[in-house]
């Protein structure tokens, strides 16, 4: 027999709303009627789903769509509520209530200026740099870097790791000083490909390539720009582009093999000027 399913939206309040996630998953886990994928799961097995949800989320802000921000940001929800239940089940003795406590109590005693008798500040750099402080204080025991987390996209944990150095001490002065930087790595890099035989000396070439990327990471951060924003802007100019020639060359009845290089790189100028 069919489990009842929530009360029906839309909910005239926020408790109403919870109250409806929290019959979905109450049914969703049922022993014997619920769904079983969700009983299969463990919170370690959602990990990957929690990453997913958090990037179509960002792709969604990235948009600006109402309804399309709305569905993501409510997908993400379920699963962190869902993980709250798979917390509670694995035997941590923690759930939604336990991370919701907690993370109020860290936000107070990170806000000092806003809950505690302390210097008042002015703006969001002052803000960020007592943040710092006061998380350094709090888990002194830890090395700099090792609040990073590991399963950030390399790019963006490099930037991390960057920005975490920088507000400890140990940074350039200046982007003009991190570009000359960039060159100097280019340069290593340049040196390495004309070797040749990209085979035989593939870890020094990787090596190189790394250094580099690492700068471009690092100029971004001191131009205040996010070098994952900078790369997807990027890529979605590209598809863009290259949809563009692709419906162009379908047009002609014709495919990318049928053309040289020059014939392409005109289509593709031809694309980047629309």
């Amino acid at each position: 027999m069919p489990l009842a399913p929530p009360p029906p939206g839309p909910s005239p309040d926020l408790h109403h709303a919870v109250n409806r996630l929290e019959n979905l998953l109450d049914a969703l886990s049922h022993p014997e009627e619920g769904c079983p994928w969700d009983l299969k799961q463990t919170y370690q097995t959602i990990s990957e789903d929690i990453l997913e949800e958090a990037y179509e989320l960002r792709e969604a802000l990235a948009s600006g769509g109402r309804d399309e921000i709305e569905e993501e940001a409510g997908d993400l929800l379920f699963i962190l509520f869902f993980l709250g239940r798979l917390l509670t089940k694995g035997g941590l003795g923690l759930g939604i209530k336990e991370a919701a406590d907690r993370a109020v109590d860290k936000m107070v005693s990170r806000h000092p200026h806003v809950f505690a008798d302390a210097e008042r500040l002015h703006s969001a750099g002052e803000v960020l740099t007592r943040w710092h402080q006061i998380k350094r204080a709090e888990k002194k025991e830890r090395g700099v870097l090792d609040s990073v987390p590991l399963a950030l996209p390399a790019l963006a944990r490099c930037h991390r790791l960057g920005s975490k150095a920088g507000k400890a001490g140990f940074d350039w002065e200046n982007a003009s000083q991190v570009r000359e930087k960039l060159d100097e790595e280019l340069r290593e890099l340049d040196q390495e490909i004309a070797k040749g035989n990209p085979r035989e000396n593939r870890e020094k070439l990787e090596w190189e390539l790394g250094d580099a990327l690492a700068a471009l990471a690092n100029l971004s951060r001191h131009l205040g720009l996010s070098p994952e924003k900078a790369l997807d802007a990027h890529n979605r100019r590209f598809i863009r582009r290259f949809s563009q020639m692709e419906a162009e060359l379908k047009s002609r009845g014709k495919d990318f093999p049928d053309y040289g290089p020059s014939e392409l790189e005109e289509l593709w100028r031809k694309a980047k000027s629309r």
